[in-house]
């Protein structure tokens, strides 16, 4: 039998998951994603590659981390997820990916600097980097935490990046304007040094991302 409660939202999180393999944010069973429903997170599961994942195969839990529904580990990254969720009444999901370009801003410890319309008012006035933390730990969760105030994505040192929002669906399109942002600013990078939006720009820009991010 596959749900009890969660199957609309487990398929939606098995749908999410496999757009990521799509847009190159993830391989394999890299990265993870999850939803919060009221006082339960669906999320994916641990070490099961995306494109053999079923509904069966994903997990829910509580916000202490117990085990409500499902037969596997939750993703090894929970602490992380319940870590956004109850530092953030503003997170109901969490898509974390290994893509390429934002992986390699994280290895170079490289902030995102405020050079796009698009991205202060999306993401925030420049996308930090958290300080380095062993994958699975709660220490990773509260230092991605930290740096993720006033923001809806941060990178993940030495590891890859994390949006949140409102639904999967956007916390989806937010990691893949981060990667194209984190892309375009290595490419620029190499022919020269961008140039961060004017400051009383990137001061308005995040005052609508600020109005926006509670719709």
């Amino acid at each position: 039998m596959v749900i009890e409660v969660y199957e609309k939202e487990k398929q939606e999180l098995l749908d999410i998951c496999l757009e990521m393999v799509k847009h190159d944010l993830v391989i394999g069973s890299s990265g993870n994603a999850s939803m919060r429903m009221g006082e339960h997170v669906v999320i994916s599961p641990s070490s099961v590659h995306y494109t053999e994942m079923t509904i069966e195969d994903v997990v829910v839990i509580d916000l202490d981390g117990n085990e409500i529904e499902g037969t596997r580990n939750p993703s090894v990254e929970t602490p992380m997820h319940l870590e956004i969720y109850k530092n953030r009444e503003d997170a109901l999901a969490v898509v974390h990916t290994h893509s390429v370009y934002a992986s390699s801003m994280a290895a170079l410890h490289k902030p995102l600097p405020p050079i796009l319309d698009e991205i202060v008012s999306k993401l925030g006035a420049g996308i930090r980097v958290s300080k380095y933390a062993m994958p699975g730990t709660k220490q990773l969760g509260i230092n991605v935490v930290k740096v993720l105030q006033d923001r809806s994505a941060a990178l993940i040192a030495n590891h890859g990046s994390v949006c949140v929002a409102k639904t999967l669906k956007d916390a989806l399109f937010l990691s893949i304007l981060f990667e194209r942002a984190c892309k375009i600013y290595l490419t620029a990078k190499q022919a020269g040094e961008p140039i961060e939006l004017p400051e009383d720009v990137v001061e308005d820009e995040q005052d609508i991302w600020e109005m926006m991010k509670d719709f």
